[in-house]
């Protein structure tokens, strides 16, 4: 029900063209509307089922593509934090938007911290799904099947979607299915490669490698909902990209913050779980 109310959309800001999607988009309500941005190799269609669910309660969703991923355009350079959020900011001016729900997820929730604290005044709730500011040791090898696929040509869509079947922290379904084939680009030829070039990742990192976050987090004062899976993407315990006592710390650092715990989920699963979306549309409210 909810994906009759999807709409794609393109629009030029900063430069660059900037591909997002939005739920609900003609309805009228005294509510802020919810902006959900995905994570570090993601899209938009992360958020597929949230964004039904969201929308089915009346809100109006929008659910950008970042810069270098999926739709969106993929400049040569000017990758990191900063430029995400001069982005979301400039998208929100462009839909007249002066306050929204902050929903980030892994590399967005980095982003909702940026924009949270140098941007206050712009967000009314702030949502961050599965991420910390000092990150596991194994952070890498704990998102290592999303970036493995970055940066490879395969021979054909049968055989990028065959190696994406493969990945082991999430069973294969048509929301899977239809996140992995929004993420291929097919070639004249045939051949596959990601949307998301390898390029664009080695400077995302890099560049939010040298931000210092911990300065952010006591700057964010809205409401704050810190959302944890449970399970790690390579093992029960590891693999956590927000470990518990990570969580703990945030919410001593972040006021009116909460923590709540999705269980039989992991950095991946935690987006499209029901037990998350009934956490989360709790605390945005009904």
């Amino acid at each position: 029900m909810g994906r009759l109310r999807l709409n794609d959309h393109d629009v030029t800001i900063n430069g660059i063209n900037i591909h997002y999607v939005t739920w609900n988009s003609g309805s009228k309500s005294d509510r802020p509307p919810v902006l959900l941005v995905h994570g570090l190799t993601s899209s938009s269609r992360a958020w597929m089922k949230l964004g039904d669910f969201l929308a089915a309660k009346g809100w109006f969703v929008i659910a950008p593509d970042l810069r270098g991923r999926g739709l969106s355009e993929k400049p040569p350079h000017g990758y990191g934090v900063v430029f995400h959020v001069n982005d979301l900011l400039s998208l929100c001016d462009s839909l007249g938007l002066s306050k929204v729900i902050f929903f980030g997820h892994s590399l967005g929730a980095a982003i909702g911290l940026y924009f949270c604290g140098l941007f206050p005044t712009r967000i009314e709730k702030f949502v961050l799904v599965d991420a910390g500011i000092r990150l596991p040791q194994d952070t890498v090898q704990a998102i290592g099947a999303s970036l493995n696929r970055l940066g490879q040509v395969y021979p054909s869509i049968e055989s990028y979607l065959a190696l994406c079947k493969q990945i082991p922290f999430h069973k294969w379904d048509s929301f899977w299915e239809e996140y992995y084939r929004y993420d291929a680009d097919v070639r004249k030829d045939g051949t596959v490669t990601s949307r998301v070039p390898k390029s664009v990742i080695q400077e995302e990192i890099a560049a939010n490698s040298i931000i210092n976050t911990e300065l952010l987090a006591p700057l964010v004062k809205v409401p704050t909902l810190l959302v944890r899976a449970t399970l790690g993407t390579l093992g029960a315990d590891r693999g956590l990209l927000l470990p518990r006592e990570e969580a703990e710390r945030l919410r001593g650092i972040i006021q009116n913050s909460e923590i709540v715990e999705i269980p039989d989920t992991n950095h991946y699963t935690i987006v499209i779980s029901e037990n998350f979306e009934r956490e989360v549309s709790n605390f945005i409210g009904k």
